[in-house]
């Protein structure tokens, strides 16, 4: 696979770019700023909304972003070039009622800080279970979690709502894929982790409007990822890139798969030994 002509790389974050902890390694960040220097374009596609992009990343290792799985495409600067439609009313309080119908648990973003809720009958079962699990990570001198666990979610009918993200068995997120499969994108980004969003918005349609902006044509891009919402991104570009560490179905897809998982700079690693090696300076 010709890979010497790549003008542009799109790169998810969790489970690709970033290491176990979610957070960018020196040896990535290295190599991200080597791309700016040789004027390939960096565009980080994630489910993560652009606050939390580019808190974890420096805003100048990278050229877009492709936020909350497409639902926003934005500069480095800040410059929002998409903006889809957020969830009406009517939708979250239908989607958001299925937490109490299903052994589930909901987590959304809004004010910049990401919530987790789950059932009322389920509260304190839940809580009990999270504060056991901080004995022991205190025991182990671990940080300790502090995500607040609100059962109140018809709050969540106050905000401009741009995705749902329910965890819990694959049996159980399948029952909620059925329940909503028809009128919404539903796609599982983990074993045990499935997004909701609106119709037509995904990975692929945010990374085309990033592409169009920077003039760069499929066959010039590449594209890395490790879930099945990064499938959509697959399709819009000429090289599709699995990790090593993704899914059978996600690999089924791609052209090439990363010599290292995600927690070895797998993503990075694969930028420097097939791009950057045969960028020109």
């Amino acid at each position: 696979m010709e890979t010497a002509g790549i003008r542009l790389i799109a790169i998810d974050c969790d489970g690709t770019l970033f290491s176990r902890h979610g957070t960018l390694s020196e040896y990535s960040a290295g190599v991200l700023r080597e791309m700016r220097e040789k004027n390939i374009k960096a565009v980080i596609c994630s489910g993560r909304p652009f606050y939390s992009i580019s808190r974890a990343i420096d805003r100048d290792l990278f050229d877009y972003a492709v936020c909350v799985n497409g639902h926003s495409v934005v500069k480095n600067d800040g410059t929002v070039l998409f903006q889809a439609r957020f969830f009406s009313k009517a939708e979250t309080k239908r989607i958001t009622a299925l937490v109490e119908s299903h052994n589930v648990m909901l987590a959304a973003s809004y004010d910049d800080t990401f919530h987790y809720f789950c059932s009322k009958r389920r509260h304190f079962i839940i809580r009990s279970v999270q504060l056991l699990k901080n004995v022991a990570r205190f025991i182990l001198r671990r940080n300790l979690w502090h995500d607040d666990l609100i059962s109140d979610y018809e709050k969540l009918c106050d905000h401009d709502m741009e995705k749902f993200c329910f965890s819990g068995t694959r049996k159980e997120l399948e029952k909620i894929r059925d329940v909503l499969k028809d009128a919404y994108y539903c796609t599982f980004v983990g074993p045990f982790w499935l997004e909701i969003m609106p119709p037509g918005i995904n990975k692929g349609t945010g990374l085309e409007k990033a592409m169009a902006d920077a003039g760069a044509q499929p066959a010039e891009c590449a594209a890395i990822g490790d879930g099945e919402n990064d499938l959509p991104m697959f399709s819009a570009v000429g090289i599709p890139v699995a990790m090593a560490n993704a899914s059978d179905s996600v690999k089924a897809e791609a052209c090439m798969i990363t010599e290292y998982n995600y927690d070895r700079d797998g993503a990075a690693r694969w930028i420097s030994d097939h791009v950057l090696n045969n960028s020109p300076d």
